[in-house]
């Protein structure tokens, strides 16, 4: 894991670029729909972040009762991501199912994509490969282009981003790392849902 240096502070580079990426997020989707996004946007990013810090507890807790703040520092590595990753996806579908709840669902594939797609630019950014963040930046452009264009995302277009995300990760990262492959797992749970939904509409 790659750290860098604000003042006093040493910080993992990949919770920097995930904390860019969501605000950013949430302010290109502000400038398309001139609202707010909802609260399930944020309340699925602290989900994770929460998830992710507390396993630690729960798969080092010898280590967690000799020194509680660890917790501040460390998280539960992979089991912790595939935790937080399952606790969204439950958290999404429980409010989705909701008739009163006023979420739409056809919001989640297109925050997904533009979080997903910010964060890999940001995070080579970061990294300081500027071909891939140029690439990467290429593709997150094409993709708010639509976004601003279109309506709605239907699944294949979804699926496009992903197979080229897929291909950007194989050429200039590692497409097997834990955490992406995680990212695309949330993915394909998104399109599921996308597509229960649109099975219930038609019923």
């Amino acid at each position: 894991m790659n750290y860098i240096t604000v003042g006093r502070f040493t910080l993992p580079v990949d919770l920097l670029a995930a904390f860019a990426a969501i605000f950013i997020g949430a302010m290109i989707y502000w400038l398309k729909e001139k609202k707010s996004i909802g609260d399930w946007y944020w309340n699925s990013f602290f989900i994770y972040i929460a998830i992710s810090k507390l396993s630690y507890g729960l798969f080092n807790f010898k280590m967690f009762i000799d020194n509680p703040l660890s917790l501040l520092y460390f998280t539960g590595g992979t089991n912790g991501q595939i935790l937080a990753v399952a606790g969204i996806a439950l958290y999404l579908f429980f409010i989705a199912r909701k008739k009163d709840s006023g979420i739409n669902r056809e919001e989640f594939l297109p925050a997904y994509l533009i979080f997903f797609l910010l964060y890999e630019t940001v995070l080579f950014a970061f990294s300081e490969n500027l071909p891939a963040a140029a690439v990467q930046a290429a593709l997150l452009l094409g993709f708010i282009f639509y976004y601003f264009k279109k309506a709605g995302l239907n699944q294949q277009l979804s699926i496009l981003f992903l197979m080229l995300e897929a291909l950007i990760l194989s050429l200039f990262s590692d497409l097997l790392a834990a955490e992406n492959l995680l990212l695309f797992a949330l993915g394909i749970i998104l399109l599921l849902f996308q597509r229960v939904h649109k099975e219930e509409l038609q019923s």
